[in-house]
């Protein structure tokens, strides 16, 4: 089940607004009838995050021709499909991810019309920081061509949503130190540490080479040595590849993981999450995609936003294994999930 803001973070102690935007007109408008053409670079391929992006064309009679470019977790393949793009440019762009969005876009600060898409519409999704990795402009300042949709619970309500399970005082972090998104969450749940009393155990991989599969048992065993609580799945794509390392590790050593992430839960064995619906997100962002090329509303003037609703998985056979059963005032509103 999914619960809007309010009444699931009343529980929780936590409201979020959603910003409320005024629009100007841009040039970006469709100038010429049929089908909106957009070119897309995923990850992995298409994922629900697409499944819901199309669903919202369908459903609002809008004709769309999608392009599908997959790097296949591959990002030395974007400057290629970059060079394709331009040489047949669509109405507007859909980048997925922090690494393929960073290397469309580049920072706000710093980018290279050489290397980076500059004349074309960019609608980005599941960038977990866009932020603080530099991809949206700080407050007060906007990108003329760039929006997009974000994904991520706020953390503090990340953490309610742990101890509304369990007692928690330390959080172990496993994630890859060549993200940039990893590092920027593990550096703010650190922060947040402070302020709402628990310690961030961190067990970065990848300081000396790329990260490997193998390294995650160990990593793993060490936090539970140091008295880890529980794991955090934070939006790492390395992780999130080898998710069932992860929590086999877990499982082996008597912890249970928390995703901020959907899939960890729904499609892997994390224990709980607080998460955004991947569906809902792709919706988000196609429905910026028609305020630009239907409204004519320029990217700078489109505000980069998460969903107003979450949703709280609990996946009952880790819970089995590891005997931490939920209390049964989560019931109420978590979707469990067998």
């Amino acid at each position: 089940m999914t619960f809007s803001l309010l009444p699931a973070f009343r529980l929780l102690g936590i409201l979020v607004a959603i910003a409320v935007s005024i629009f100007a007109p841009a040039a970006y408008a469709q100038s010429q009838p049929g089908p909106l053409k957009i070119a897309m670079i995923l990850w992995r391929g298409e994922t629900n995050v697409e499944q819901g992006f199309r669903a919202y064309f369908d459903e609002n009679n809008i004709p769309v021709d999608l392009t599908i470019h997959d790097v296949a977790r591959d990002l030395s393949r974007v400057p290629a499909i970059i060079d394709q793009i331009r040489k047949d440019p669509p109405d507007l762009v859909y980048t997925w991810g922090t690494g393929i969005t960073s290397a469309v876009v580049g920072k706000y600060d710093a980018v290279d019309p050489a290397q980076n898409i500059t004349d074309l519409p960019v609608v980005y999704v599941m960038v977990s920081s866009p932020w603080k990795t530099g991809i949206a402009a700080p407050a007060g300042q906007s990108r003329p061509n760039v929006t997009g949709a974000t994904h991520i619970a706020p953390l503090a309500a990340q953490i309610n949503a742990i101890r509304a399970y369990r007692p928690m005082d330390k959080l172990g972090v496993v994630y890859n130190s060549r993200e940039d998104n990893s590092v920027s969450n593990v550096a703010d749940l650190t922060e947040l540490g402070r302020e709402m009393g628990f310690e961030v155990l961190a067990a970065p991989l990848g300081s000396d080479g790329e990260p490997s599969q193998d390294d995650i048992p160990p990593a793993v065993a060490e936090l539970a040595r140091k008295g880890a609580d529980i794991l955090y799945i934070g939006p790492d794509n390395f992780i999130g590849n080898y998710r069932d390392t992860l929590t086999d590790a877990g499982f082996a050593n008597g912890l249970a993981a928390f995703s901020a992430t959907e899939l960890e839960v729904r499609d892997g064995h994390a224990m709980l999450g607080l998460v955004s619906r991947y569906e809902l997100v792709g919706r988000l962002a196609a429905s910026k995609v028609e305020q630009i090329l239907i409204d004519g509303i320029s990217p700078a003037d489109i505000p980069v936003e998460t969903l107003d609703r979450f949703s709280y998985l609990i996946r009952l056979s880790s819970a089995r294994k590891l005997k931490l059963y939920p209390p049964l005032s989560l019931l109420d509103y978590a979707e469990v999930i067998e």
